[in-house]
């Protein structure tokens, strides 16, 4: 039932704990010399921040209870797909923002749909890495169930070329080394993401680990014979970030090589996106290994570099067979300031073969670390990657690779040449 007066709109927020207790207690003041209209009232909590215009839409059409989640207090509708709605939130106590995944109650109330949550929940928990993005919590909330996620603020890749065009070349190699090093994360415990793809790589400004960064700048500015310490204005690094989403895909591959069948997916079809889908991936999905994910790398940064996907013509069954048999058109015929090397390295990605690819992501990682600081192609080019109140500043590459840096598979990959 929606809402028209001032005083069963107070009560709702009331009710349903939609203010801060310091901003409960100012509300009656607030109404002071007001009509007794909801929408003046809903007017002014706009204007004092206090609420989003989501927020008092829902509210003036009667709509509180979907305002609530659990311990969270919804702010904004991020989107919504055939399985779920995402929603921006805040935990009421602790104030931090999240990003919550409702499922629809339809499908968990399906043993694949159930499956499938848990297994996204279960992959994530796992997971503590600058570049994947941060789980948070589970549980049931009236007749289904949500999981929340670490809020990040920007545009994930293929937004970013579909409204700019192909991305400078020092910025995709850095993207993809970040995503590697997400995946050599997963890689170690087990975890293959199974549907890699520019729409799953979040671009957002990460803040800066500042007792590494600032003892970094330090010794810069030392050896420049620069001023020394800056002040606590420094606590505005940031630096560009990929963040992995989406591991609802995601499977363990257990430490023998036998990845085990989730609940329905033999009559699920293909498992992940055509135009990123490694040829053992698209022919059965139970063969994934980690190398499946390099080639959805490749993949994508073949779309960061040129703007389109390898194989961007055909049925979903046609591009299946071109990732099996066909060559993508060569990266130099898009654009001519593509060094060699990386154009080699995105073949090499995007090898037919798993045993012909990079074996690691380790291996991804540091092969794009040596072409964003090591290519003369490359230098002088660069955007700059930190900055301080937006100002770009002098930066090391303080990102920590992984204990696993050279091509060996893990325990249970097939046999590498």
């Amino acid at each position: 039932m929606s809402i028209t007066s001032s005083g069963n709109l107070m009560d709702t927020l009331r009710q349903h704990l939609l203010l801060t207790p310091a901003q409960a207690t100012e509300l009656p003041h607030l109404v002071q010399g007001r009509s007794g209209d909801a929408r003046s009232l809903a007017k002014a909590l706009i204007q004092k921040g206090w609420l989003s215009v989501y927020q008092v839409n829902q509210l003036l059409m009667g709509r509180a209870d979907e305002l609530v989640i659990g311990p969270y207090r919804v702010l904004e509708k991020l989107g919504q797909g055939g399985l779920s709605t995402v929603f921006k939130a805040q935990h009421r106590e602790h104030r931090n923002l999240v990003a919550i995944k409702i499922i629809r109650p339809e499908v968990f109330a399906s043993t694949d749909g159930r499956q499938a949550f848990l297994q996204e929940v279960e992959a994530m928990a796992r997971l503590d890495h600058a570049n994947i993005v941060q789980f948070c919590d589970a549980d049931q909330w009236n007749d289904t169930y949500y999981f929340a996620m670490e809020y990040v603020e920007g545009t994930d890749l293929g937004k970013a070329v579909r409204l700019s065009g192909a991305l400078p070349v020092q910025e995709a190699c850095d993207y993809i080394r970040q995503t590697a090093l997400g995946l050599q994360h997963a890689h170690e415990r087990n975890l293959i993401h199974r549907d890699i793809k520019p729409v799953n790589l979040f671009l957002t400004q990460a803040p800066v680990d500042l007792q590494q960064t600032v003892a970094a700048l330090f010794a810069t500015r030392r050896e420049r014979n620069a001023p020394g310490p800056v002040g606590s204005k420094a606590t505005l690094m940031t630096r560009p970030t990929i963040k992995i989403l989406d591991w609802g895909l995601a499977n363990q591959r257990s430490p023998g090589g036998l990845q085990p069948e989730a609940p329905g997916e033999a009559d699920r079809g293909v498992v992940g996106t055509a135009d990123y889908l490694s040829p053992e991936q698209a022919r059965d999905a139970r063969a994934a290994d980690i190398r499946s994910d390099i080639y959805s790398l490749g993949c994508t940064l073949y779309y960061l570099l040129t703007g389109q996907p390898p194989f961007p013509d055909g049925t979903l069954v046609q591009k299946l067979m071109q990732h099996q048999s066909a060559q993508p058109r060569p990266i130099a015929e898009f654009r001519a300031d593509v060094p060699a090397s990386v154009a080699a390295a995105v073949e090499r990605m995007m090898a037919k073969h798993p045993d012909d690819r990079f074996q690691t992501p380790a291996s991804v990682a540091l092969a794009f670390l040596s072409f964003v600081r090591q290519s003369p192609s490359l230098a002088g080019k660069a955007t700059p990657r930190l900055t301080m109140h937006g100002v770009p500043i002098p930066s090391r590459d303080d990102t920590p690779l992984p204990s696993a840096l050279t091509d060996k598979p893990k325990p249970g990959d097939s046999k590498q040449p």
